[in-house]
C-alpha cells in the first residue's frame, strides 16, 4: 500500500510543464524552453512585450481602477521588469476593465471597445486571458473598493528604495483581474511564487519576452482558502527567512487565498455572558448543569434572529464575518460539555457509545456522541431562518463529539457543513478511516461543504510545549486529498495552521487547479528553487516525508499525535539523522548561485538545524532524568 516516496524522488523523470504554453528561446540554470511552444496553440501569433532589453508594449489600466486591478498592473510591471530588466509603462485608458497589455505594433483591433467581466458573462470567481493581435486582456470581477490593508510595495518586493504605498484587495473582495494576471505570469512568463521574499520568487532571466496563447477562461478548483495563517511558526518562518508582514500579505494574494466570503468557528461561547441565566432562564434548563440548552426552542429562535440581523446588515454582538457572506456560523463552544437536562439526554444517552476506536480499543477524536442533539438544534434554527431568508445558509462544523452524520433525520437543505479533519495525521489509519468515512457522507448529502483542515500538526504541540517536532512533510498524501476535495465539489477550506513551504505551496496550487501533476510540481520546485543543489534537497525532503508519512513507523493502537519521544526516538533516529546530514552537506557543496546558496542555507537553519536542536535537547533531557547506572546496583558489603 505504501510506495516509497524516496524511491519516487530519486527515480523521478523530468516531466513537461503542467502549463500549456511557455515563453520561448530561454536557456538558464532553471529553464529550458523550446521555441515551438510559441505556436503550440493553433493559429496563435507571437506577442513580444520586451525586445533585447527594451520594452515594446504598454500596460493599460482604467483611469479609476479597482484596487485589485491597480495591484495587478503593478505586479505585472514589476515581474516583467525582474525577468527582462525593462519596465513597461502603465498608462490610463478611459473605461477599461481589468488590465490590457498592448504591443507597439498593435493593430486597430486593440482599440476596440473594452471588454468587461459582465459583458463576457464571467462567473464570480472566473477570470479570463484573452489574446488579440499584439495584445492580451486580463480581467475578472473586481470589487470597486477594498476591505484590505495598505502595504509598502517597494519594501515587500525589494523593488526599490520606496516607500511605495499600495492598497491590497481584501482577501474576500472580488479580485478576478489580479488572479488573471498571476495566471498569466505563471503560464506564459515562467514566474513561480515559492515564498513571500523576493529571493523566493523565481523569475527566468531573459532580454526578450515573447508570449502566445489561446483564449482562456477558468475558475479555481476550490474557490475558498483561508485560515489561521501560522507564517511565524519556526519551520515555515525559517524556510522563508523571516519575511516582513507586508511581504506575507502580498504573498497571500499571490497564492490566491480568499475567495468565497465564508467563516465558521465557535460562535455560541459568548452567549452565557450576553444572555446570563438569571435574565434569560428560557435558554437554560433547571437540571442542565448551567449549560445552554440545545433543546430550548427559545434559544433556537434567538440564534435565528441573530442570523436574520446579520443578513439584514445589523450588528451582531461578538461576531465578525467577511462582508457579503451568505453563510452564518452556528457552533457551540470548543470542548463542548452539553446540557444534561432530560430532553437533551434523550438525544445524548442512546449515542454514548458512538465512538470510533483503534483495534486495541483506544477512543479516537471526532465521534458521534453529540451529533443528534447538536444537529437537531441546528435544524430548528435553519427552519426558522428559512421563513425570512430562504436564500441564505447556516453553517456549522462537524467536529469533536458531533463529527458523525446523525442517523434518523437529515439536516435541513439550508445548512452548510464544515467537517474538521486532521489531514496531517493520516499516517494514523484508524483516524484516517473514521474521518474520511464520515466526510464521504457529508459530501454526498447535496449541501455546500467547506472544510476545517488541521495543517497545524505536528508543529502546534511542539510550539505550545516548547520542544521541536519531527517535520510533518506529507505532500503526497495532502495532494491526494486536495484532488479528492476538488472532485467532491468542496467549496473551500479553513487551514488551522499552514504546514511548511512545499506542502502549503502544493496545496494552494492544487486548490487553484487540481488537474496539475504533483510530480511535475515537485520536480519543478526543487529544480527551479535549488538549481544545482536540487538533487540532494529533493532527497532530503523525500526522506523526511517517507519517515513521517509511512504508517509502519507509527503505533496504530496509540495516540494520533506526535510526541517529543516519538519525534526523536522513533522518527528522528540517529541513523536517519546521519543520512540527512550527508544530504544537507552535499546540497551546500553543490549550490552555485547566490540565490541557491541562500535558499539551501534557509532550509538548513529552518529545518535541519531545528531538527538537530530538537534531538539534542530531547536526548539531554532524557539523559538527565535517568538515574545514574550505579544507583541500581547494591552497594558492596
Amino acid at each position: 500500500m505504501h510506495t516509497s516516496i524516496l524511491q519516487r524522488a530519486l527515480g523521478a523523470r523530468k516531466t513537461v510543464s503542467p502549463f500549456r504554453h511557455e515563453i520561448t528561446g530561454l536557456v538558464t540554470a532553471g529553464f529550458v524552453l523550446a521555441a515551438s511552444a510559441l505556436t503550440a496553440a493553433s493559429g496563435a501569433q507571437a506577442f513580444t512585450m520586451v525586445e533585447d532589453g527594451v520594452g515594446v508594449a504598454l500596460i493599460e489600466l482604467g483611469e479609476q481602477p479597482a484596487p485589485a486591478a491597480r495591484l495587478a498592473a503593478r505586479e505585472l510591471q514589476h515581474l516583467i521588469e525582474r525577468i527582462t530588466g525593462a519596465r513597461l509603462p502603465i498608462v490610463g485608458r478611459p473605461a477599461l476593465s481589468g488590465v490590457r497589455v498592448v504591443g507597439a505594433r498593435a493593430s486597430s483591433a486593440a482599440e476596440a471597445s473594452p471588454m468587461t467581466a459582465e459583458g463576457l458573462g464571467l462567473k464570480r470567481y472566473e477570470h479570463a486571458i484573452l489574446w488579440g493581435v499584439e495584445s492580451v486582456v486580463l480581467l475578472g470581477h473586481d470589487a470597486a473598493g477594498s476591505t484590505g490593508s495598505e502595504i509598502d510595495y517597494a519594501a515587500a518586493t525589494s523593488s526599490g528604495f520606496g516607500p511605495e504605498r499600495i492598497l491590497l484587495p481584501g482577501l474576500f473582495d472580488d479580485q478576478g483581474t489580479l488572479r488573471a494576471v498571476y495566471d498569466f505570469l505563471e503560464r506564459f512568463c515562467g514566474v513561480r511564487f515559492y515564498g513571500p521574499a523576493a529571493f523566493s520568487v523565481v523569475c527566468p532571466q531573459r532580454r526578450t519576452l515573447t508570449v502566445s496563447g489561446e483564449d482562456l477562461r477558468r475558475e479555481p478548483s476550490i474557490p475558498h482558502i483561508s485560515g489561521s495563517l501560522t507564517w511565524r511558526w519556526p519551520l515555515m518562518n525559517g524556510q522563508y527567512g523571516n519575511p516582513s508582514e507586508d511581504a506575507l500579505r502580498l504573498y497571500e494574494r499571490r497564492l490566491r487565498l480568499g475567495g468565497i466570503p465564508w467563516y465558521t468557528n465557535h460562535t455560541l461561547h459568548h452567549y452565557p455572558k450576553r444572555f446570563p441565566r438569571d435574565q434569560h432562564p428560557e435558554f437554560y434548563a433547571d437540571d442542565g448543569g448551567g449549560k445552554l440548552c440545545y433543546s430550548s426552542a427559545a434559544l433556537a429562535r434567538q440564534v435565528a434572529q441573530d442570523a436574520r440581523d446579520y443578513f439584514d446588515g445589523k450588528t451582531v454582538p461578538d461576531l465578525t464575518l467577511p462582508p457579503g457572506s451568505v453563510y452564518y456560523p452556528v457552533v457551540p463552544e470548543d470542548a463542548a460539555r452539553f446540557c444534561r437536562c432530560a430532553e437533551c439526554r434523550r438525544w445524548l444517552d442512546p449515542h454514548v457509545n458512538d465512538v470510533p476506536r483503534t483495534p486495541s480499543g483506544r477512543a479516537l477524536f471526532n465521534d458521534g456522541r453529540s451529533s443528534h442533539l447538536w444537529f437537531s438544534f441546528v435544524n430548528q434554527v435553519a427552519r426558522d431562518l428559512r421563513r425570512t431568508h430562504p436564500d441564505k445558509y447556516l453553517c456549522t462544523l462537524a467536529y469533536e463529539t458531533y463529527y458523525w452524520y446523525p442517523t434518523g433525520f437529515r439536516l435541513e437543505s439550508n445548512v452548510a457543513i464544515a467537517p474538521c479533519m486532521q489531514t496531517r495525521n493520516y499516517w494514523h489509519m484508524p483516524s484516517y478511516a473514521n474521518e474520511l468515512g464520515h466526510y464521504s457522507k457529508w459530501v454526498t448529502d447535496g449541501r455546500p461543504v467547506f472544510l476545517w483542515n488541521y495543517y497545524c500538526f505536528p508543529e502546534e504541540p511542539a510550539v505550545i510545549n516548547r520542544w521541536h517536532c519531527f517535520p510533518g512533510f506529507a505532500v503526497h498524501e495532502l495532494a491526494k486529498l486536495a484532488r479528492r476535495f476538488a472532485r467532491d465539489g468542496v467549496s473551500g477550506t479553513f487551514f488551522c495552521g499552514i504546514g511548511e513551504q512545499v506542502d502549503f505551496y502544493v496545496t494552494a496550487k492544487l486548490y487553484d487547479d487540481a488537474a496539475q501533476d504533483l510530480e511535475t510540481l515537485l520536480e519543478e520546485f526543487f529544480r527551479l528553487y535549488f538549481g544545482a543543489a536540487s538533487g540532494p534537497m529533493r532527497s532530503f525532503y523525500a526522506l523526511i516525508e517517507e519517515t513521517y508519512s509511512n504508517p509502519a513507523h507509527w503505533d496504530q493502537n496509540g495516540g494520533h499525535h506526535q510526541t517529543e519521544q516519538v519525534a526523536w526516538e522513533t522518527l528522528g533516529t540517529e541513523a536517519l539523522m546521519a543520512r540527512l546530514a550527508v544530504l544537507m552537506r552535499e546540497a551546500e557543496k553543490l549550490a552555485v548561485s547566490p540565490e541557491e546558496k541562500q535558499r539551501v542555507s534557509l532550509w538548513r537553519t529552518g529545518v535541519w538545524d531545528y531538527m538537530v536542536e530538537g534531538r539534542r535537547a530531547y536526548l539531554e533531557k532524557t539523559a538527565s532524568s535517568r538515574p545514574p547506572a550505579s544507583a541500581s546496583r547494591p552497594e558492596n558489603p
